[in-house]
């Protein structure tokens, strides 16, 4: 490889290979080089083959490949702002080399060349930005201090943990986000069924605005086909009385249309009509209740309505009409 400014010619026994052209090295691109075979470069550090580093502006302006190295491509610098982060994976450590299964966080405001060998868990990320209705669930995934709560706290692999807002957050490495969860607001007619993931016990939360907590989930309460058309805000109990409903029919209406609309784990309300009674039948106590109208029904966890089946026609036949609500 020869190197100088200007005009050269050939010698006899000389054959020209190939003619390079510099790298222009600026702040925000960076040159990645791979060396061909073992090699002493001109700063006296030996080189083994194979091996993968960066050349940037703070070493040279220009940069020009010696014969035992090849270029693999131009890395652009990576910024983030002060309202991101990220994570890299093998980072390169203070011996030079990619630690690998490591991970390292990395957070704004910073300019950085990524180095051979690392890459970026899920790229660029933002900060989360956590209002007083909103929450994130965590899982950690080793053992580690958490010294973000005050007084800190020892988390065990595994362990899961809410985070109310208002507040920034920035997981680290050793933090996992399950997900970003929201307050419900409920009114005093309203609710929703909510799963012990612990106990598995099932409760309803009425009337207030709840967030889940860590070991809480939403439960969906199972409904026949038949109740759920009973149910359906579109039916008018009083009016709707004489219509019989094939229950096939109505099972096949549900699969195409109800489950789109349908929020099971919404409480399960109904008006009962004035002049009218419902019955209603607890599985876990075995107790019924009758409930008369004008009022508003609303289903536990272990409660359903008991279907009616009533004679209806000329001459009158059995099973002709399904209902919910009894008219007196």
């Amino acid at each position: 490889m020869l190197k100088k400014n200007g005009a050269y010619l050939p010698g006899v026994y000389e054959e020209v290979v190939l003619r390079c052209t510099s790298y222009v090295l600026t702040e925000k691109a960076a040159v990645h080089i791979r060396a061909k075979q073992t090699f002493t470069n001109p700063a006296g550090k030996k080189v083994k083959s194979g091996e993968e580093y960066l050349i940037t502006s703070e070493q040279m302006e220009t940069f020009i490949p010696d014969v035992y190295e090849e270029v693999v491509g131009m890395i652009a610098i990576t910024t983030l702002t002060n309202r991101q982060y990220c994570v890299i994976l093998n980072p390169v450590g203070a011996n030079g080399y990619p630690q690998l299964g490591a991970k390292k966080l990395i957070k704004g405001e910073k300019s950085f060349f990524l180095q051979p060998g690392e890459l970026l868990e899920k790229g660029i990320q933002d900060i989360f930005v956590l209002s007083d209705n909103e929450g994130l669930l965590l899982r950690a995934r080793e053992a580690f201090e958490d010294k973000f709560v005050q007084p800190n706290v020892n988390r065990q692999p595994g362990d899961k943990w809410m985070l109310k807002g208002p507040t920034e957050y920035i997981p680290s490495v050793e933090v996992e986000v399950v997900t970003r969860r929201k307050a419900i607001p409920l009114h005093e007619n309203e609710g929703i069924y909510v799963r012990s993931t612990k106990t598995g016990q099932v409760r309803a939360v009425i009337g207030q605005t709840y967030m889940l907590d860590e070991d809480e989930e939403l439960w969906e309460k199972n409904l026949p086909a038949i109740v759920r058309s009973l149910l359906s805000s579109e039916r008018d109990t009083t009016a709707d009385r004489g219509d019989w409903i094939n229950p096939s029919k109505e099972k096949k209406k549900k699969e195409e249309n109800d489950v789109a609309n349908w929020d099971a784990s919404k409480v399960i309300t109904f008006q009962v009509p004035h002049n009218a009674a419902v019955q209603i039948y607890d599985y876990k106590s075995k107790n019924s209740r009758v409930v008369f109208g004008p009022d508003l029904v609303m289903l536990g966890p272990d409660e359903q309505f008991t279907q009616l089946s009533l004679s209806a026609g000329k001459p009158k036949k059995g099973n002709m009409i399904r209902a919910v609500a009894l008219l007196l």
